[in-house]
């Protein structure tokens, strides 16, 4: 495993590095004067309202539902903003056949702050450059490489921990797309992205960095019309990396880089329209250490058996688009670790149904109500169990 991430993180940086000298060896140009750029400011506001009828993980996002108390249940309601996001694009004028574009997002969900200020946070920042073959470089932070299809969710935990893989991290990625005929297209992605862990030994260094390599991501993307114009799309993509752990003991560093652990994912995905209103979309997957790709229900290295924790999980999803106004989807998520790598009372199982509306009041405003049914299952323990029903009110520019 080791050896195949070097191998594919150095190709994706040869790939990369390959599109740069490219466009380093065409005609010197002059940079373009700062008012030949194109700017346009995008996002929108959000208010969320919840109430669950238990106590869930981390709190306005839902991750999964902490144990019972003596049987109790504790009741919840909250309200926030803090997914209002920003964005702006950022376009260059077309030099020497290079196209250059850029992209910075953020939203309100930084650490830090109280409830009602908010801290900002970084969600996208990067810059694409698209040669004259169509080869394509993106080099920032954006959405994981090996991610095809997003759930469709009022709640902002985009179904983290309950089934869906992925957030968005560092990365140099390379993207080629290939025509096979006038309405099939295959697109290839490879990426070299930063290896985010946690500090499991406790030696105050983050173990993805201590690692001392970047994490290989990939997809491939077979687009095709099917039964309607818009095209189906279905996707095998994943990624291979690992954390390095020291040898700490009572705060002292006995031995550096003492034990690697893998990280890795294989995963399906498809989005199909069935119909002109109709989509079906989902994803299935399988891997290691994946708590920092919510998966494994957020447990990704068992210190004490001293192994990686697998899982496997996915989400499906159906959505209807009523008429112009109305939107309606129904899913489920599945997060599964495998019981063999938990330690008692860990989490061993989430579970999520969810079904919600979306109204455009207006072309700028939109009302959404959720509800969803959380079960989570605690190893040698009781399970825990939320509802929740979230509405939200968003304007968007």
């Amino acid at each position: 495993m080791r050896r195949l991430s070097k191998l594919v993180s150095s190709l994706c940086c040869l790939v990369g590095l390959g599109v740069m000298t490219a466009a380093a060896q065409t005609a010197p140009a002059q940079a373009p004067a700062p008012d030949a750029f194109s700017f346009k400011l995008y996002g929108y506001v959000k208010l969320d309202a919840s109430y669950d009828t238990h106590d869930v993980v981390p709190g306005d996002l839902m991750f999964y539902a902490l144990p019972h108390k003596a049987g109790v249940d504790d009741d919840s309601f909250r309200m926030t903003a803090r997914e209002t996001r920003i964005g702006l694009n950022i376009i260059a004028p077309e030099v020497n056949e290079i196209a250059t574009s850029g992209k910075l997002e953020v939203d309100f969900y930084g650490n830090g702050g109280g409830e009602n200020t908010p801290n900002l946070r970084l969600r996208l920042a990067y810059v694409d450059l698209t040669m004259p073959n169509g080869c394509s470089l993106r080099a920032g932070q954006d959405w994981e490489t090996f991610i095809t299809v997003i759930p469709k969710i009022v709640n902002f935990s985009y179904l983290a921990d309950a089934g869906a893989l992925g957030l968005r991290r560092p990365q140099l990625r390379a993207t080629k797309g290939f025509k096979l005929t006038d309405t099939v297209k295959l697109t290839a992605k490879l990426a070299a992205a930063r290896t985010i862990g946690q500090d499991i030994d406790g030696y105050g260094k983050d173990d993805g960095v201590d690692a001392g390599l970047p994490t290989a991501q990939g997809n491939l993307i077979l687009e095709a019309p099917l039964w309607t114009a818009r095209p189906a799309k279905i996707s095998v993509s994943g990624h291979a990396g690992r954390e390095t752990l020291d040898r700490v003991e009572d705060g002292e560093l006995l031995a550096n880089d003492d034990k690697d652990y893998s990280t890795w994912s294989v995963i399906g995905s498809l989005y199909l329209p069935l119909l002109n209103n109709l989509t079906l979309q989902g994803s299935v997957w399988r891997g290691e250490n994946l708590d920092t790709y919510f998966g494994g229900i957020g447990q990704g290295i068992n210190k004490t058996l001293q192994t990686s924790i697998a899982a496997q999980g996915g989400f499906a999803q159906l959505l209807l688009d009523v008429n112009e106004k109305l939107n309606f989807n129904i899913g489920y998520g599945m997060d599964d670790p495998d019981d063999g790598d938990l330690n008692l009372n860990d989490r061993s199982k989430n579970q999520i149904l969810f079904t919600s509306l979306f109204y455009k009041l207006t072309p700028a405003a939109t009302l959404a109500v959720e509800y969803s049914n959380l079960q989570t299952d605690y190893k040698g323990s009781d399970n825990a169990e939320n509802n929740r029903v979230q509405g939200a009110v968003i304007y968007n520019f």
